[in-house]
């Protein structure tokens, strides 16, 4: 305010305010089998593409990537990923040095000219993709000068534009040679430092020259190498100016670092933005075998080409624990947490999932088919023939993955339980599950086989974040990109609805609200349903808690069903469980500012306050079905003994307690029409709309 006096003020202003909460209940997770890709660790996706950039194409031993593909067709925005296979661990966790068995990266060892192992170049990440790579390194063009003079901690030269801090040079003379790393260039006395100048600057690294003749010429030689790679004889990636030399900035290390962080030092280490995309992979990483021996030039660096090798994909011991991992504590040393957190349990610290998904317990392995290509058209004599393809020098075949075991059910329902247990204890997740390949399109028995899973997925536990869905869906084989010979066709490939239903369920949460029950949809990206349902096996399926998808007339599949696999009516609908999850979530974020405030009236009013604000919001959207908010929800935060909120009790116990109470609305599955006749005209009431008791 002006007060009457000119005068200079000063105003404060919040350009940017306060983050908005978004609550999102349309992010999934996905734990299953992949080509290629890190070894349990969840990797956050956004499409298609970031998908394949990260784990590679689909493939006949997985379902993972055609589940993903039909979440991301069917609308879902994100997801998290969590490839799993059987895993030896090594000395400190490393899985390369494990004696077998397990998943492996494919790789060489590189030498130095001394003869010492010295790094080892390797796939990205485990599998036996990896075995179709081949490098190859070759020296950059060198560049040499004489020098005008030298002692035994420099050289000076007529010009030192081409050298940089952190190169390895070879100094050679007509006697002796060396290679040291270039610590400091100063460009006006054109000298080149290999000790420091400064003595204050010299480390244990810095290494003097005694064998140095000043009498004699001097050469120096920086050294640097570009690393060309192939895949499949086709060539892949090429990585120019590397130096072997850790202080340079383009040494091999830094260049061509891990893609992933280790289980270890992500169980370790805070994320510093855990929502934030990775950056899609290379091909290739280095790590440094030897760090504190001197740096040497590579002793193959001719241009031949070396294969990576022997890469596996830890699919043949596959086990239903691999899906699972082990419950771990804060006590567990970093080993025995790398060891127990995997599959399920390596998204235990992700809080914004909602649903969940594990495709690859219900795997049946289909060797990968080799297309052959079509006859060339000779229908017009006129077409000049195409040029043959040019020779091969090397060939590098595609190795033969590992499939998988077909598992029984009792690990299927082991590991569908342990889903279902881990959302419930959680209370802010949901399981989207499909029945086994023989139940789910088997004839012998019908529906009963369906009817009998969904029995035994509730016989030990409650089951209220759930749903089961059946039949099988029938998917185009092809991954979207180029076939891989020219003219061959796509086939087809029966994979669970899981996938496909997670993402209409997100689609539904971003347009509708979690409040929508997530059915009468189409399902994208379906050619057909694996085995047709008629109306009265849908009405009996519908009964038993098994949700249906449909594919009549030739349309597109529907998804028609949205009930859970709970036994208990309060918890019968898919929409209901979800909007009561979100509602928890939303309070939880919305109440964090109440931890360690006074247990006092005014707390407690604002707590209520909060609280009615947000079943306002939740009650504008149609998640209530009252025509009022007081018919539709209440809060009760009073000091009130009768009704067990905070009394004096507990207060003792340092607790705040509130009540709240909903009117959620249910989904109207039938309505009813009445056909009659009235002063002779048709009339079509519509007389009843009802749950399914």
């Amino acid at each position: 305010m002006h007060h009457g006096m000119p005068a200079v003020s000063i105003e404060r202003t919040d350009a940017a305010g306060a983050e908005p909460v978004v609550l999102r209940t349309d992010i999934a997770a996905f734990i299953g089998l992949a080509e290629r890709g890190p070894l349990d660790t969840p990797v956050a996706v956004e499409s298609w593409r970031q998908f394949q950039a990260h784990f590679g194409r689909p493939f006949g031993s997985g379902y993972l990537a055609w589940a993903v593909r039909g979440f991301f067709d069917n609308g879902g925005m994100r997801c998290w990923v969590v490839r799993v296979a059987a895993r030896q661990f090594g000395e400190g966790g490393n899985d390369d040095e494990a004696p077998g068995g397990g998943a492996r990266s494919a790789g060489v060892l590189l030498s130095d000219t001394a003869g010492v192992p010295r790094w080892r170049l390797s796939a990205t990440s485990p599998g036996s993709w990896g075995n179709e790579l081949t490098i190859a390194w070759r020296r950059e063009r060198p560049l040499t000068q004489r020098a005008l003079s030298a002692d035994s901690t420099s050289a000076r030269l007529a010009a030192v534009a081409g050298f940089a801090p952190g190169e390895l040079v070879r100094l050679a003379q007509p006697a002796a040679s060396a290679h040291r790393v270039l610590v400091h260039i100063d460009a006006a006395a054109g000298k080149l430092y290999w000790v420091h100048p400064d003595p204050r600057q010299r480390g244990a690294d810095q290494l003097t020259w005694s064998a140095l003749d000043p009498a004699q010429p001097l050469t120096v030689e920086r050294v640097a190498y570009t690393l060309d790679v192939w895949r499949r004889d086709a060539f892949a990636a090429q990585y120019r100016d590397l130096h072997p030399s850790p202080r340079h900035p383009r040494c091999f290390g830094t260049v061509l670092a891990p893609a992933y962080r280790s289980g270890a030092e992500r169980l370790r280490l805070p994320a510093v933005n855990p929502g934030a995309l990775p950056v899609p992979p290379g091909l290739v990483e280095i790590t440094d075998l030897a760090p504190a021996l001197p740096p040497l030039p590579l002793a193959a660096a001719s241009g031949q080409r070396l294969p990576l090798a022997p890469g596996a994909d830890g699919l043949a011991a596959l086990t239903a624990g691999d899906f699972l991992g082990e419950p771990y504590s804060a006590r567990d040393s970093d080993f025995a947490r790398l060891r127990k957190a995997r599959g399920l349990q390596a998204l235990a610290e992700i809080d914004e999932i909602s649903l969940v998904a594990a495709p690859d317990i219900l795997i049946r392995p289909q060797p990968d088919p080799d297309y052959e290509p079509l006859p060339p058209d000779t229908a017009d004599p006129c077409r000049p023939c195409p040029p043959p393809a040019p020779p091969r020098r090397v060939h590098q075949p595609r190795a033969i993955a590992e499939l998988p075991p077909v598992f029984a059910e009792a690990d299927i329902l082991r590991v569908q339980t342990a889903l279902i247990a881990d959302c419930e204890a959680r209370g802010d997740r949901f399981a989207v599950l499909s029945a086994p390949f023989a139940r789910a399109t088997g004839r012998g028995r019908g529906i009963r086989a369906l009817t009998e899973w969904r029995r035994m997925l509730v016989e030990q536990q409650p089951a209220r974040a759930a749903a089961l869905y059946a039949p099988w869906l029938a998917v185009a084989e092809d991954d979207g990109a180029a076939p891989p010979v020219a003219g061959s066709v796509a086939g087809v490939r029966v994979v669970p609805a899981c996938g496909h239903v997670a993402g209409a369920i997100a689609n539904t949460d971003l347009t509708l609200g979690v409040m929508r029950a997530p059915a009468n949809v189409p399902v994208q990206g379906v050619v057909d349903v694996r085995s047709a349902v008629s109306d009265a096996q849908h009405g009996e399926l519908n009964d038993a808690g098994v949700n249906v998808l449909r594919a009549e007339f030739g349309r597109v599949p529907m998804l028609l069903g949205a009930r859970t696999v709970s036994d208990e009516p309060e918890w019968r609908y898919v929409s209901t469980v979800r909007m009561l999850i979100a509602l928890r979530r939303a309070c939880d974020i919305a109440l964090r500012w109440a931890v360690f405030e006074p247990n006092d009236a005014p707390t407690r009013a604002a707590v209520a306050t909060t609280l009615i604000a947000i079943l306002t919001l939740f009650w504008q959207r149609g998640a209530f079905a009252g025509a009022t908010a007081a018919e539709s929800f209440f809060v009760r935060c009073q000091e009130d003994p009768t009704e067990d909120t905070t009394g004096a009790d507990a207060r003792e116990h340092g607790q705040l307690i509130a009540l709240v109470g909903i009117a959620p609305v249910a989904p109207a599955e039938f309505i009813v029409l009445r056909v009659g006749r009235q002063d002779n005209l048709p009339v079509f009431s519509l007389f009843e709309r009802k749950e399914f008791a």
